[in-house]
C-alpha cells in the first residue's frame, strides 16, 4: 500500500442525499478495494459501480471487482464468502485448516492457526524500520515485512536493515519493485515488477520469497493466477489499521480493542510511517500478548513449514557491488 493514495484504492466516502416526501438518505459507497463492512465498521456498506461488497471474514468486508449488484453483508457472518468463483483456474482463498504449505496461486486474507496474529508492514524498508525491528525483537514477536525495491528510497541502501529483519526471524515478502497496481499491468510489466525485486533479494539475502502482497490490495483472478505461474502465493489482509489514511495511533488502537477473541487477523500497517514504526507497531506486539495471541510470521499463522513455506533459498548473497543500484 502506498501513502501516495490513488483512486484504485482510495476509501473516499461519497455522500448523496435524496429528498423524498419523507426525507431519507442513501448510504455512502466505498471505493474500489475499500472496506465496506465488518464488526465495528461504521462506514459505507455498499460499493461503487462495478464492485461488490464481499465478506472476507467477520471483521473485514472489501469492495472487489464484480458485475453483480452490491450486497450489504451482515455484521456477524457465519460463513465467509469467497471472493472468487469455483472454476479450478480461480485461486483458492482463505484455507481454514493449518498443516501444509499453500500452493502457488493461493489467495489468503486471514490466519488459520488458532490464537495467532500475523502483524504485517508494507512499503519499507525505510528510515524507521530498524527501530521497529528492535521493538519487535524486544517483545519477542515476529512479523512479516512486505518490501518494495524503490519507493521512498532504494532497497539496496537499506540492505543492512533487511538483513537485520531476516536474521531476527521476521519474514520477508514481496510488495513488488515500484508499487504499481498489478491489475493495470501487462504480463511483461507485471513480471518486471516481480523479477527486479527478486534480483535484489537474491543479492542481499540469497532468497526468493514465495509470498506477495499486491500494492493497494489490487488483485483479481488474472493477477493471482499469473503470480501463481511465477511461483507466488498472494495475501491481502482482513484488518486495516488505516495508518495510510491518517488515522491516529489511538484510533487504530481502538479498532484493535474492538475485535473478539481469537480473531486470526492479518492487520495492514506501514513501517514507512514513523508513527506506525515507533508507536503503533510496538503497541500491536504488546496488545497481541495481552490478548493471548501469538504474534508470528505469515507462514506460521497459516501452519506452513519454515522456511519452506516462506522462501526458496537460492543463494547468491554477497557484498555490495556496482550492480546494487535502483
Amino acid at each position: 500500500m502506498s501513502l501516495r493514495w490513488t483512486s484504485v484504492r482510495m476509501k473516499t466516502i461519497l455522500v448523496s442525499t435524496l429528498i423524498f416526501a419523507s426525507s431519507t438518505f442513501v448510504n455512502a459507497q466505498s471505493g474500489a478495494w475499500g472496506q465496506c463492512g465488518g464488526t465495528g465498521w461504521s462506514g459505507a456498506t455498499t460499493c461503487v459501480s462495478g464492485y461488490t461488497c464481499t465478506v472476507a471474514n467477520q471483521w473485514y468486508h472489501q469492495c472487489l471487482p464484480g458485475s453483480n449488484p452490491p450486497t450489504t453483508p451482515t455484521s456477524n457472518p457465519t460463513t465467509p464468502t469467497s471472493t472468487t468463483s469455483s472454476p479450478p483456474t480461480t485461486p483458492t482463498q482463505n484455507p481454514t485448516q493449518p498443516g501444509s504449505d499453500r500452493p502457488y496461486g493461493t489467495l489468503v486474507t486471514g490466519c488459520s492457526v488458532p490464537n495467532t496474529i500475523a502483524i504485517t508492514f508494507d512499503d519499507g524498508p525505510y528510515t524507521w524500520t530498524s527501530q521497529l525491528i528492535d521493538s519487535l525483537n524486544s517483545a519477542n514477536v515476529t512479523a512479516t515485512f512486505f518490501v518494495v525495491g524503490q519507493m521512498y528510497g532504494c532497497i539496496y541502501d537499506y540492505a543492512d536493515v533487511l538483513k537485520k529483519a531476516y536474521n531476527s526471524g521476521h519474514q520477508i515478502a514481496s510488495h513488488t519493485w515500484s508499487h504499481k497496481d498489478l491489475t493495470g499491468q501487462s504480463a511483461s510489466g507485471l513480471q518486471t515488477e516481480i523479477s527486479r525485486l527478486e534480483e535484489a533479494l537474491k543479492k542481499i539475502l540469497g532468497i526468493r520469497p514465495k509470498w506477495l502482497r499486491p500494492p493497494y490490495g489490487g488483485q483479481n483472478s488474472n493477477v493471482v493466477n499469473t503470480l501463481g505461474g511465477l511461483k507466488y502465493k498472494v495475501v491481502t489482509w482482513n484488518f486495516d489499521t488505516e495508518d495510510w489514511n491518517g488515522l491516529s495511533v489511538s484510533a487504530s488502537q481502538s479498532k484493535f480493542n474492538s475485535v473478539g477473541s481469537d480473531p486470526k487477523i492479518i492487520p495492514l500497517s506501514h513501517d514507512a510511517l514513523q508513527s506506525t514504526a515507533t508507536q503503533l507497531g510496538p503497541w500491536i506486539a504488546q496488545w497481541s500478548k495481552q490478548k493471548g495471541l501469538r504474534a508470528v510470521t505469515l507462514s506460521e499463522c497459516l501452519g506452513e513449514s519454515i522456511p519452506g513455506g516462506q522462501y526458496d533459498l537460492v543463494g547468491g548473497a554477497g557484498p555490495r557491488d556496482s550492480t546494487w543500484r535502483c
